[in-house]
């Protein structure tokens, strides 16, 4: 991006799904935000082919806002196509239960003046402002497994491993070079993670902006409470799968399997039911995450713990 195209133009991409009361509270907000932002902000409602009437609701309440009825109901993946078709430079991908402050666009945006960074992730708090539920996003290998966590005490932009698929701004062109969502994680989850991780192996780097403020009314899209253990077995698959794909040499991955069944009898025998469930659970797309690792290229890629340390890392320098 050139002095001459800045502030860059957005397009905001609202995923949604049988989601009307939601985006009654979202999309109120996203036009204060695009108010205040000093550049062109392009608002789109990506319906995942809902089955109650949203898309007429949202053309009749919003009409400033453009509606684009997925080819299928593909949860995030839906938005691959989507993103690729996007002219603008910055893309930023909303879940449908939020609402955001009028400032949070342009603190993201801010940081795609280094050329070196592929996305920017927001600061998210619940519903009520009360409990912050992102910051840092650090990340570590011990034992042929791989940990993340968040670090929630940081009040200035830093790198960070991941952007959140559901509240983070990305750099249009790359995220089309990195081919979007990895469908290897269908339905949900880790998919964001795994993209991020894969821009962090070329060098390209996710900040966490604590300006940028998102409230989220946390899994009203997704999970179910009543069927938590199905969720806790999904993320737990997927991160098994992110693992095979991405992480470390075949040296690594070798351990990793050989290590599994242990680490099966040993997740049971202490209760920890979701940890078993997913290694069972990934199984069969075993074959599939080891095909998509041959596909990377390693040649010129960060290590994990180049990663890990990068993403642990302050800002060398933001982009004003």
């Amino acid at each position: 991006m050139t002095a001459s195209s800045w502030p860059p133009a957005c397009a905001v991409l609202v995923l949604n799904w049988n989601g009307i009361a939601h985006l009654r509270l979202l999309l109120p907000s996203l036009r204060d935000a695009a108010d205040r932002y000093p550049g062109i902000v392009r608002v789109v409602v990506v319906d995942n082919r809902s089955t109650e009437p949203d898309v007429a609701t949202v053309r009749r309440e919003f009409p400033e806002v453009e509606v684009v009825v997925a080819a299928a109901n593909d949860f995030l993946f839906s938005l691959n196509p989507i993103v690729a078709s996007c002219p603008e430079p910055v893309v930023i991908i909303l879940n449908n239960d939020m609402r955001v402050d009028p400032g949070f666009v342009a603190p993201l945006v801010r940081h795609f003046g280094d050329p070196s960074v592929f996305a920017a992730t927001a600061n998210v708090f619940d519903w009520d402002g009360v409990r912050r539920t992102t910051g840092q996003r650090r990340m570590a290998l011990r034992r042929w497994w791989f940990y993340k966590w968040w670090d929630l005490t940081v009040t200035e932009p830093v790198y960070t491993l991941d952007a959140g698929g559901g509240c983070a701004a990305f750099r249009r062109d790359r995220f089309v070079g990195l081919g979007g969502f990895d469908p290897l994680y269908r339905p949900a989850y880790y998919e964001d993670v795994d993209l991020s991780y894969r821009a962090w192996m070329r060098g390209w780097r996710t900040v966490f902006e604590p300006a940028s403020v998102i409230y989220h009314r946390e899994a009203a899209t997704m999970r179910d409470v009543t069927r938590e253990a199905q969720f806790q077995t999904l993320l737990a698959r997927n991160h098994v799968l992110f693992t095979m794909k991405n992480i470390g040499g075949w040296g690594f991955l070798a351990g990793f399997l050989a290590l599994a069944p242990l680490r099966f009898i040993t997740s049971a025998l202490r209760g920890d039911r979701a940890t078993a469930r997913g290694l069972l659970a990934a199984m069969p797309r075993l074959g599939a995450a080891v095909r998509a690792r041959r596909r990377l290229d390693r040649r010129t890629a960060l290590t994990p713990r180049a990663i890990a340390a990068a993403a642990a890392a302050r800002l060398e320098q933001v982009v004003a």
